[in-house]
């Protein structure tokens, strides 16, 4: 079942920027198609509905549902429909009033604008901040922030503005002074608000989230002609400034008004707006200053570029338009005295409202496991072939989530799958199918690196060659099934006896070779003695017989070579097998 933002299976190629920008760890999840293709679907139990895959997406695999079907599916059905608009859609529809025209032509009773549901929440924000003595609030007009905190951080439950989003706090005014019934639907540029519109703390208020794009999609397919409606303006009193809050900084534009010292911080776009609540949180509870104000949208340019629209204007024009409109509006409301600042649309609400109307409640919704926390990864590194500290922490961004360990924790939670990992796949050729240790090639890589870091800051470096003693009697006597068992034995019994930074491969047949990093010849003695002890108390053979094996050691000195270090390593492993079982120098 889609959820909200969805996948085009048939589109989707696996890049992964999807992860990347995501703000939540578990939102996304990866798995094989029939073909072997990785494919990134969307959680919806934990998608917040920020929109940042849609942006970032190149292929057109990632989409949205919205109220829009529902809404004109109502409007053929002769409902009594109200709508409200965002701000916004000043920028995004050239012809706007004729676009009010259609729509009352199509049976839309009276068409409002959010605006002036914007300027009661600023209004309702500075009375309840002062009636409730809120000394910090984080702002909620973006219903993004409203879910992320709902469900991962619970804990800014009581920083959140206790008053609706504008869009709420316009239906309310309509419904309690207006006498507006029916439903009501929201000409949106944003995804999440459908988000808002159902949940219970917004009391059923308005019922349709209809998306800027959408409407502009469904009006194009049907080949709507604007220019054959009458051109019809917004119902209602007109708004105050309110229509910057579509901008980022805009809501501190309109508090300043009257209120012109307040410490307001703006934060916008999902990159940061996320970790700066982290950062709030972490504030708050250290009893460090905080902003009297958080003015945070998850969008870049803020709703004027909201995830519900086609992000395809300019932002100089936003502000060019933005800005022409609010002198207009600041001209006809806002007037200068000896007593201080008076806007007379604030003046109005003081009169005829009680902010108390507007008040919202949040419900702690928290989801376990949205953010990977199990650091108990050592069997699922093994699973991706990473047996050392170095393999595990390349943190390439090719899975996207930018660390070998975050990666490893999506895998262990099974909403990843390994061919993510572009180490994985490169290791598949290095590694050695049967033992899963490196193969001939794998190893004369790992021994080139060695080298290479030998050779900027000298270290010591020893080498453990190691062979099956009498291998081929037991492929003779047993089978090659048991002489194969026999050698992954081995491979097990090397594996839990190295350190971190060991490196270990099956050379060919029987042929082990073991690189121990910052080891000298005593280190490596003591680890080929742990092994050869290992590999005589595997109980593999079908008899209860045991084998055992030869080992040759080496350590590197001045002027050395791979060559050279392999060479005398194999003569003391050569003298080694002369005498069975016996380890050599």
């Amino acid at each position: 079942m889609r959820g909200r933002v969805f996948t085009y299976e048939d589109k989707c190629k696996g890049c992964n920027k999807c992860i990347s920008i995501c703000p939540v760890d578990s939102a996304n999840h990866v798995h094989l198609s029939f073909d072997g293709t990785r494919r990134v679907y969307v959680d919806s139990n934990y998608c917040i509905a920020c929109g940042s895959c849609l942006t970032v997406c190149d292929h057109g695999a990632r989409d949205y549902i919205d109220d829009s079907p529902a809404f004109f599916h109502a409007l053929a059905s002769r409902e009594p429909i109200t709508v409200v608009v965002a701000p916004a859609a000043q920028l995004h529809f050239k012809e706007l009033r004729r676009l009010f025209g259609w729509l009352k032509a199509m049976g839309v009773s009276r068409i409002y604008d959010v605006s002036l549901g914007a300027d009661i929440a600023t209004w309702a924000y500075l009375k309840a901040m002062k009636a409730l003595s809120l000394s910090s609030v984080i702002a909620q007009p973006c219903a993004s922030i409203v879910n992320y905190i709902e469900r991962y951080m619970p804990e800014l439950l009581p920083s959140l503005a206790p008053i609706q989003s504008p869009l709420m706090c316009l239906a309310t005014y309509l419904r309690q002074h207006e006498g507006v019934t029916g439903e009501i639907a929201f000409l949106s540029p944003c995804i999440a608000k459908a988000e808002e519109i159902r949940d219970p703390n917004t009391k059923d208020l308005v019922q349709y989230n209809v998306t800027f794009a959408k409407l502009a999609d469904w009006m194009e397919a049907r080949g709507i002609e604007l220019s054959d409606f009458e051109e019809t303006d917004f119902d209602g009193m007109p708004s105050g400034i309110g229509h910057v809050y579509s901008r980022p900084g805009g809501l501190g534009e309109t508090v300043r008004v009257t209120n012109r010292e307040l410490w307001i911080r703006q934060v916008e776009t999902v990159e940061y707006v996320y970790p700066y609540l982290h950062e709030y949180l972490d504030r708050r509870e250290q009893g460090q200053p905080l902003p009297e104000l958080v003015d945070i949208l998850n969008c870049y340019g803020g709703c004027n570029l909201g995830t519900g629209t086609r992000r395809d204007v300019a932002q100089d024009d936003v502000d060019a338009k933005t800005n022409a409109k609010k002198r207009q509006k600041a001209a006809e409301q806002i007037t200068e005295t000896a007593k201080g600042t008076l806007y007379a649309i604030q003046e109005y609400f003081d009169r005829e409202l009680d902010w108390r109307d507007f008040r919202r409640d949040y419900t702690d919704r928290k989801l376990e496991h949205g953010f990977f926390t199990d650091e108990d990864l050592e069997s699922t590194f093994l699973y991706l072939n990473k047996k050392t500290e170095m393999s595990r922490n390349i943190n390439c961004h090719a899975c996207g989530y930018g660390s070998c360990h975050r990666f490893a924790q999506a895998l262990k939670l099974r909403i990843n799958v390994r061919e993510s990992c572009i180490d994985y796949e490169r290791s598949k050729l290095k590694i050695d199918r049967l033992t899963t240790l490196l193969n001939y090639g794998g190893l004369e890589d790992a021994m080139e690196l060695c080298f290479r870091r030998y050779h900027v800051e000298p270290y010591p470096l020893a080498l453990i060659m190691m062979d099956v003693d009498d291998f081929k009697q037991v492929n003779d006597t047993y089978g090659h099934n048991v002489g194969d068992e026999a050698l992954k034995a081995v491979a097990e019994a090397i594996t839990k006896n190295l350190r971190a930074a060991d490196i270990a491969g099956r050379r060919g047949g029987d042929e082990f070779m073991v690189i121990l990093p910052d080891a000298d010849e005593e280190d490596a003695h003591r680890i080929a003695e742990r092994i050869r002890d290992s590999i005589l108390r595997a109980n593999v053979l079908p008899d209860g017989m045991h084998f055992s094996a030869s080992a040759g050691i080496a350590q590197i000195i001045e002027n050395d070579t791979p060559t050279f270090l392999f060479q005398r390593a194999d003569k003391a492993l050569y003298e080694a097998k002369k005498h069975k079982g016996t380890l050599r120098r």
